[in-house]
């Protein structure tokens, strides 16, 4: 024999051996009387020897069959009793994003909206210093990153202008114009190139102010501006939920565009179709809040008018 015996042929022979008779092999096995012949007399055929002696409707193993039977039987009791759980649908998926600090806060606060629309799934969201591309299934970041895999341009129209708490409009220095935001506190995110670029086109290039307060990420200097503390770069994004209720206003009708996009990054062999469902969500709730742009893009922001400099 160059090639092993049919495994269908095995099954049968095994059951017809077990059971004593062609008939209740075939009940067993669900299938009619015939087929089971079909395959004892295929199966002698390969082996060339014959395994069984039939006698009326009962069936005896010749010695060939009895050892045959002796050799798969241990097989087959394994196969018999092999119990195996398919994934039910509803069994949780894991979707890990890792993400820039400032859109992370935004981003968990409109996650009900993609909750809602699946029946088991876990999101574990983490901050980019600690996620390892082995680790994570989408990365999400702005500008330049140390990660590797396909890159995703989510947006690249993104308008930066100032924002501050409602309250810090009815007291201290008055804030009518781009040039009066030099008497008050400046937040920063690290560095001074986000005002640097805004004062530039405002048309005050070099203009900067005596107090100013650096943080380390986007989503502290928008909780210090909502506190009073000073004024923020920001956008619509980012800024547009604490926009809506109403804890920040936008100052002027001056606006820069940001440096970079925020990308999306499918770290390889990772991609899957949770995470672009994911992505996919995404990309219309950000469209939604960018539209924002409109409404918050006043002429005449709001602001209390302390009268004549």
């Amino acid at each position: 024999m160059t090639h092993p015996p049919s495994l269908t042929a095995l099954r049968a022979f095994h059951a017809v051996g077990r059971q004593g008779s062609v008939g209740r092999a075939a009940q067993t096995l669900n299938v009619t009387h015939s087929a089971v012949s079909h395959q004892v007399r295929r199966l002698e055929e390969e082996l060339d020897c014959k395994l069984l002696e039939r006698s009326g409707s009962g069936a005896e193993l010749t010695q060939a069959g009895r050892e045959l039977m002796r050799q798969i039987g241990p097989a087959f009791e394994i196969l018999d009793n092999l119990q195996f759980s398919a994934p039910e649908d509803n069994e949780p998926r894991v979707l890990r994003i890792a993400c820039a600090p400032g859109l992370l806060s935004r981003i968990a606060t409109m996650l009900d909206r993609f909750l809602v629309h699946s029946s088991a799934i876990s999101l574990r969201l983490l901050p980019l210093s600690e996620a390892r591309e082995d680790e994570v299934d989408l990365i999400i970041t702005f500008g330049d990153s140390r990660f590797e895999g396909s890159r995703l341009a989510m947006l690249g129209n993104i308008q930066y202008f100032p924002v501050c708490s409602p309250r810090l409009l009815n007291q201290g220095e008055p804030l009518r114009r781009p040039r009066d935001l030099a008497k008050h506190v400046l937040i920063h995110e690290l560095s001074r190139t986000d005002w640097s670029r805004y004062f530039l086109a405002a048309g005050l290039s070099g203009l900067t102010s005596a107090k100013n307060l650096y943080l380390p990420d986007a989503y502290l200097t928008l909780h210090a501006a909502i506190n009073g503390v000073g004024i923020a770069i920001s956008d619509t994004i980012l800024a547009g939920g604490a926009l809506q209720r109403g804890q920040l206003v936008r100052l002027f009708d001056v606006e820069v565009p940001a440096p970079h996009p925020y990308f999306i990054i499918t770290p390889a062999r990772r991609e899957s179709p949770l995470a672009w469902a994911f992505v996919e969500w995404l990309q219309r709730e950000i469209d939604v809040l960018s539209n924002l742009n409109t409404a918050f893009n006043l002429p005449s922001p709001r602001f209390i008018d302390h009268g004549p400099d």
